[in-house]
């Protein structure tokens, strides 16, 4: 079981929604959220925590997303943590600066981990700029990815490109080659 930490307003559902929506096509999804718990799809599990902070981790290894305005957790992080960060938001890029985290940022700048490489109103491509290593183990190349149904979330995102890309950075690291972006990187 794979444990996800999302950081940030409990408003901000644009996660949320992707990743029950997206996720559970291939995996078992159980998203703990305020007082509630969802469980969606089927196959290997991945418990997704959202919450407005961390004020606790006692696992070997997370994958860590933080919302836009999230505040980077002051407690210790499991060595093996991997954090997706919005490359836009200084306050915590400064936090992260000097942590031996793995930190992968998203954005719209080539020298982001992830960014977009093409944006119209109907379509979204994310490339992926440099060499990442997933959970398994796996090195996964530079290559661009497809975000299909982009304009019907638009709106929803309030055309925010940061959580398609850094859910798309989720299932690079996932090693999710069990679904159709999996096609494109075996």
């Amino acid at each position: 079981m794979t444990v996800v930490s999302v950081i940030g307003n409990y408003t901000d559902r644009c996660l949320e929604e992707i990743i029950l929506s997206r996720l559970s096509k291939s995996y078992r999804v159980t998203y703990i959220k305020n007082k509630s718990i969802v469980q969606n799809g089927e196959g290997y599990g991945i418990v997704v925590a959202d919450s407005t902070e961390l004020k606790s981790l006692y696992i070997p290894e997370c994958i860590i997303i933080m919302k836009n305005g999230g505040v980077i957790p002051t407690i210790p992080l499991p060595e093996k943590s991997i954090i997706i960060v919005n490359s836009e938001n200084t306050e915590q890029l400064l936090k992260l600066k000097n942590s031996r985290l793995n930190v992968i940022t998203c954005g719209a700048s080539e020298k982001d981990t992830l960014c977009y490489s093409s944006i119209t109103s109907d379509s979204l491509v994310i490339s992926l700029n440099r060499e990442i290593t997933a959970f398994s183990g796996r090195k996964i190349l530079p290559l661009e990815i497809p975000f299909p149904d982009w304009s019907s979330k638009l709106d929803k995102m309030n055309k925010d490109v940061y959580y398609p890309i850094a859910f798309t950075a989720l299932r690079l690291i996932l090693d999710d080659y069990n679904s159709e972006l999996g096609g494109l990187y075996t």
